[in-house]
């Protein structure tokens, strides 16, 4: 009973941790499958990327470094017409434009939506679309009268690396960062994966394989997978950071609540956070009750940290961890056996006043 009681609680938490919003997307967009990138500016303006804006567009200039966030499991949000944007006021959210903070520290603004085929009352069944076609629900997308279609017969990584390589094409800088969300952790290190590969085998540009992926409340399923041949989606992870790590990307990963860490339903994945530079957050500003909440907070505490000094270690000479952290700062402690826990500042959702110490592995 206690078991079921966790796994429900848990599950409940993470389809409403999301921060989502009506309006923004035309009705149209979410009656016919409807995924891949889309360059955002101020005020919730934004542009599907595409053969059209590969030179440049109204919120895309491809000399600038480029931040592109990546969602999570998105029950029920289709039917809603909610389309998940990282910086509205939701969920205890602080009433910032994310999007227009990090535009004026001279960075492009893009989310790769999934969130059709995300839409699934099972967060491991949206889990496994993103590894395989051949999982429990193969590649079905939901509507907006909330009916299931048959999908296409590639997994959400394939599908979002073709969007992707098509919308990035003209790129000329020199600086792009994933940050995934809860299970969009698992999209962005296996799609910065795959780009790599690319770029080994010189069938794309280096330039456009991200030079940091930033894993924000990390969710992995627990217990094997037949889609993976045995494996659990923690160990497939792993593996893809042990091949990012040699080509020198810069891997930062951030927990705020219980929810990823659950034992009957999330893999802690501690080898994982282990091998990277792993922080762990205070969000007191919520109470223990509010773990959806934390859970969405890592999201909107990683997007405003970018405008503040990277954070102080009170027993390191290095700096702190966070989204202004250089890709360098990021690798040095990637190359320790320590972590960051936070001791200051927990109570305010402003981070400019937080304090951290080190830990040992977990």
């Amino acid at each position: 009973m206690i078991k079921k009681y966790f796994i429900y609680l848990a599950s409940v938490c993470l389809s409403f941790s999301a921060i989502a919003k009506t309006g923004v997307f035309p009705k149209q967009d979410f009656d016919q499958l409807s995924y891949g990138l889309y360059w955002f500016g101020a005020g919730d303006q934004y542009q599907k990327a595409g053969p059209n804006t590969r030179n440049g567009g109204t919120y895309y200039d491809p000399s600038k470094p480029t931040l592109i966030l990546i969602h999570g499991w998105q029950s029920n949000h289709i039917a809603n017409q909610d389309r998940t944007v990282y910086w509205e006021t939701n969920n205890g959210a602080p009433n910032i434009d994310f999007a227009n903070i990090w535009q004026s520290q001279g960075y492009n603004v893009a989310m790769l939506y999934w969130d059709q085929f995300a839409d699934e009352f099972e967060v491991k069944d949206a889990e496994a679309k993103i590894w395989s076609a051949n999982g429990p629900r193969k590649m079905r997308w939901r509507d907006s009268q909330g009916n299931y279609h048959n999908g296409p017969n590639q997994n959400v990584t394939e599908l979002l690396l073709q969007q992707y390589l098509t919308a990035m094409q003209g790129y000329r800088g020199n600086d792009i960062r994933f940050a995934g969300h809860s299970l969009g952790n698992q999209v962005a290190l296996r799609l910065a994966d795959r780009l790599a590969s690319l770029a080994d085998t010189g069938q794309i540009a280096e330039n456009i394989v991200p030079k940091r992926v930033s894993l924000l409340d990390a969710f992995y399923s627990n217990y094997s997978k037949d889609y993976l041949d045995g494996r659990w989606v923690g160990e497939a992870a792993r593996e893809a950071v042990s091949r990012l790590k040699p080509r020198g990307v810069a891997i930062d990963s951030y927990r705020t609540s219980s929810l990823t860490s659950t034992p009957f339903v999330g893999d802690e994945n501690r080898a994982l956070h282990n091998s990277v530079a792993f922080v762990e957050l205070l969000t007191q500003f919520f109470n223990q009750s509010q773990q959806s909440e934390k859970h969405g907070a890592a999201i909107w505490l990683y997007l405003w940290s970018i405008i503040y000094p990277t954070p102080v270690v009170t027993d390191s000479s290095m700096p702190g961890i966070s989204a202004a952290s250089t890709h360098a700062e990021v690798r040095r402690w990637m190359a320790t056996t320590d972590h960051l826990i936070q001791v200051a500042g927990g109570s305010s959702k402003d981070p400019q006043d937080n304090l951290f110490e080190t830990d040992s592995a977990l």
